[in-house]
């Protein structure tokens, strides 16, 4: 899984930096682009809050959670794990399934709170919204990264809206997708070792990624 570590290093940053996003939100008239988009909005407005009260003081593991928790409440890691794992998801039984959703969580959070170490003055622009598909309810939220040295990165996260709530299911960083690039790298481990041996996989990757936050 190794091939995914630079894709994580800026998605997970973007996630971050959404939470520093003032511009505001240009709606679309479809009411299910507003309220995916206002879920945006209030998600950064909660963490831009949390930030504002630790201002100058060092990035400590309870800071990493609290911003944390403001966040993964908005991310449908169910679908996306779905999503990841395509055909292989049918192959799992309602306990692995399980336990690879709570695994990838876990993954995707512990990787995460490292980057709130990287950040060092980019600013986010965000775009617009739009809803794109009906049944399901899918929408997206278009921004961009600016930074002070290299290229714009083009940002779309797209939300699906399910028990009447809009979350977060997958992120295009630079034309490149979170799920696809998951999927690859868990469907080669899936083949080559069968599902219980990606799930053994993943366990280390969390305990690793674990280790790599508490020592940050």
């Amino acid at each position: 899984m190794r091939s995914t570590t630079p894709f994580h290093k800026v998605w997970l940053l973007t996630v971050f930096l959404l939470t520093l996003a003032l511009s505001p939100v240009v709606y679309a008239a479809d009411d299910g682009a507003a309220a995916a988009a206002q879920v945006v909005q209030n998600m950064t407005n909660q963490v831009l809050q949390i930030l504002q009260q630790h201002e100058g003081k060092p990035v400590t593991p309870a800071l990493k959670k609290e911003v944390a928790d403001a966040i993964v409440p908005h991310i449908d890691f169910q679908t996306m794990s779905a999503y990841v794992m395509a055909s292989y998801w049918r192959q799992m039984n309602a306990a692995q399934q399980k336990e690879f959703t709570k695994l990838f969580e876990e993954l995707l959070i512990k990787t995460y709170s490292n980057a709130l170490n990287q950040y060092h003055g980019q600013t986010v622009k965000v775009q617009g919204s739009q809803q794109i598909s009906q049944n399901p309810p899918v929408a997206q939220v278009n921004m961009t990264i600016q930074q002070a040295q290299g290229k714009d990165i083009p940002i779309i996260y797209a939300l699906i809206r399910s028990n009447k709530q809009w979350r977060i299911y997958n992120i295009y960083v630079d034309g490149v997708s979170l799920i696809l690039n998951y999927r690859q790298s868990f469907g080669n481990t899936a083949s080559e070792r069968g599902i219980p041996g990606l799930l053994r996989e993943l366990r280390s990757k969390v305990a690793e990624a674990g280790n790599e936050a508490h020592g940050g």
